[in-house]
């Protein structure tokens, strides 16, 4: 049903993009956007989570191509749509921002440095990965798209220079009398003071704007004292925070030393993402620094110190905290969350063998375990604390615990308790006129029918097997409860009395003649 629905609600936006598109005629008078916005706008896409829905063109929720149409407009990507620039990606991808690619079926926007976004699916989303953890088929340059030739872009936070189509990578450039290096991605290591100044093939610069107006030249001078005013203010200086979305050497780097001190086993991207993360907060947490997952300048320079902790050390001071607090456990006897050890894995092995417990049976007392252990002392008449002391132990390795049931055999065992309780009051009737020999035994089966009905209609267990009695579950049990103690009290009430009865006229008709000690003792 809810596939339909999200079909249905799939097919009724595209009916509403399509309908915008006739009545405004064309998108594509109004489309624009450069390689570089078009990158940010798919790493924006990732970052907030935009959702797949097919044929979503408009932020938030987009396909495939709708994550490109949503940006720059145009068309509907297909290989008939695109500028003559394309070529396998077998054959190298070109280093430029916000490139398209395609393999059947399906495009995506390449980022650069390796790296895609594409809208992919309803389960997956938007995803971030390298390109060549995809099967993409081609590259193509997206016809509603400009893209820079020379000269300098700014992208997700930092400055590339473009030279022949393609930044620059590991070099260094004289633009406008400043030097600037670039690293293996492409960054730059300095803010351009102008950002439409260009090298030339001698390493000087030139502005982008050649023409000079002569009015221009004949301005007074507070408007060139402002001008030489605005100049000679200082560039923003480049952060020297690195972060979720850094990327660049100084990332590479970072990385390269964490999987040195044990801290990062990921591929070494030069990207700050998740894992980058994730290892960094593990470095701070071992240093005794806030784990906030940002890396401040001085905080690498512990990192790249000799006085920086390793994840080696840090497992070694864990493992003799953990030893210390087994040491205290196997005192007191019980077994608890954290603990790892061949008790914990039988433990495991039984409450398995009794239906409490689904997973692998690997030693380690997690929280599946801990849940298992409270299942089992609920149904077991004791404190649901998770804990496995010695009153849980015993019970669980003896043969009166109980199991758990499953939720068909709950379901056949509700079906019994059904035809138990409407045969109920054929049993009582027939054990009061059957006084018998066998009148105990009849007894004795409906106390342990009552228990047993009893103890399943106070106890309700869900998909995950963790118990939970409900309100209407608490009031029928309670009605059960009581019926099941006012037959009892019914059958043992007839049974007592018409045994007496009977003794009394056995008595009656038979001691005559007799000595006492002929009469026979009857033992209930």
């Amino acid at each position: 049903m809810k596939k339909h629905v999200k079909k249905f609600i799939s097919v009724a936006m595209a009916m509403v993009i399509l309908a915008s598109i006739l009545v405004a005629g064309s998108f594509s008078s109004q489309a624009s956007g450069t390689g570089a916005g078009l990158a940010e706008w798919a790493l924006n896409a990732y970052y907030s989570h935009w959702s797949y829905v097919y044929g979503g063109a408009t932020p938030g929720a987009v396909d495939c191509s709708g994550l490109i149409y949503s940006y720059c407009g145009g068309e509907r990507c297909n290989l008939e749509y695109v500028t003559p620039e394309i070529a396998p990606v077998s054959s190298g991808i070109p280093r430029v921002h916000g490139l398209g690619l395609h393999q059947p079926g399906h495009f995506g926007v390449y980022i650069g440095d390796g790296m895609a976004v594409d809208a992919r699916d309803e389960s997956s989303g938007v995803c971030y990965d390298s390109v060549y953890d995809k099967s993409w088929v081609e590259w193509f340059k997206v016809a509603d798209v400009t893209y820079i030739t020379d000269g300098w872009e700014q992208f997700n936070g930092n400055y590339y220079y473009y030279e022949n189509g393609e930044y620059v990578v590991s070099t260094s450039r004289e633009i406008g009398g400043v030097t600037y290096n670039f690293d293996s991605t492409g960054i730059s290591d300095k803010t351009p003071e102008d950002m439409s100044a260009v090298a030339n093939s001698d390493g000087s610069a030139q502005s982008g704007s050649t023409e000079t107006n002569e009015e221009d030249n004949s301005d007074n001078s507070d408007t060139s004292s402002e001008t030489e005013t605005q100049e000679e203010e200082p560039a923003p200086k480049k952060s020297t925070v690195l972060q979720i979305g850094s990327s660049g050497n100084a990332v590479t780097k970072l990385q390269e030393r964490l999987a040195e001190l044990g801290f990062y086993d990921g591929e070494i991207t030069g990207y700050f993402g998740e894992a980058t993360e994730t290892a960094y907060k593990a470095f701070q947490e071992a240093a005794g620094l806030t784990p906030d997952g940002i890396a401040g300048k001085d905080e690498r320079t512990l990192l790249y110190s000799d006085d920086a902790p390793t994840a080696t050390a840090k497992d070694e001071d864990k493992s003799e905290e953990e030893e210390e607090k087994e040491e205290k456990r196997e005192d007191d006897g019980t077994y608890r969350l954290g603990d790892e050890n061949d008790t914990v894995t039988s433990i495991q092995e039984q409450l398995a063998a009794l239906g409490y417990y689904s997973e692998d049976c690997t030693g380690y007392f997690g929280e599946i375990t801990e849940q298992a252990v409270k299942n089992f002392q609920y149904l077991n008449g004791l404190d649901a604390t998770g804990i496995v002391d010695e009153e849980t132990y015993y019970l669980l390795f003896s043969g009166e615990a109980v199991a758990f049931e499953s939720e068909e055999e709950a379901s056949d065992s509700d079906e019994a308790d059904s035809e138990l309780v409407a045969d109920t009051e054929g049993e009582i009737a027939s054990s009061v006129s059957d006084i018998a020999g066998d009148n105990l035994e009849v007894a004795k089966k409906v106390v342990i029918k009552a228990n047993r009905l009893t103890k399943n209609a106070l106890s309700a267990v869900d998909d995950n097997k963790s118990v939970k009695v409900t309100a209407e579950t608490k009031n029928s049990s309670f009605l059960v409860w009581v019926l099941c103690l006012l037959g009892l009290a019914a059958v043992v009430s007839g049974v007592m009395f018409l045994v007496n009865k009977r003794n009394s006229a056995y008595s009656g008709a038979h001691t005559k003649g007799r000595t006492k000690s002929d009469v026979p003792v009857r033992y209930w």
